[in-house]
């Protein structure tokens, strides 16, 4: 079982969101930046079989999945991900198995940059309420999510420089 961190208080300003969101993503970059390329591309980063790469575009399609849902909801349509979970991460992780590793980083970055862009022009109060579900788009896209695959990085970023 993966430590857990104590949990922060939900950010209750755009500036709190803004700065919970990179200090968390700092933390998640810090996880692969120094890693050659070879081993962002070996399983076992998370779980037996998910590599750096596919966490990479995992986050990059709840990213992108959030870009199509959010604005649905703002304006007031029913707006799903069409799958269950898990069903949604199987599919995309075959999708994505043949993309290459520098397509996988931009992206990442580019669904990121576009997020992050979105969330701006979003009302606060939407995006920062833990009961609309926009604000739940958000955590969940951002911060949070990075989150739950900090640990697993890490470990395996210590496995493969200590050897």
């Amino acid at each position: 079982m993966k430590p857990r961190r104590k949990p922060k208080p939900r950010p209750k300003t755009r500036a709190e969101f803004a700065a919970r969101e990179k200090e968390v993503w700092d933390e998640l970059a810090a996880a692969w930046c120094k890693l050659p390329d070879e081993a962002l591309m070996q399983p076992g980063a998370c779980g037996p079989e998910w590599s750096v790469k596919d966490v990479m575009n995992h986050i990059a399609a709840w990213q992108e999945a959030a870009l199509r849902i959010i604005p649905d909801l703002m304006k007031g349509r029913k707006a799903t991900l069409g799958h269950s979970t898990n069903t949604f991460n199987a599919l995309r992780q075959v999708e994505d198995k043949g993309r290459p590793l520098a397509a996988s980083k931009r992206r990442l970055n580019r669904a990121r940059r576009e997020l992050l862009a979105l969330i701006a022009a979003l009302p606060e109060a939407r995006c920062l309420d833990p009961n609309d579900r926009v604000g739940w788009w958000v955590k969940f896209t951002t911060y949070a999510h990075y989150g739950e695959h900090i640990y697993e990085l890490t470990e395996f970023r210590m496995r493969i420089v200590d050897g």
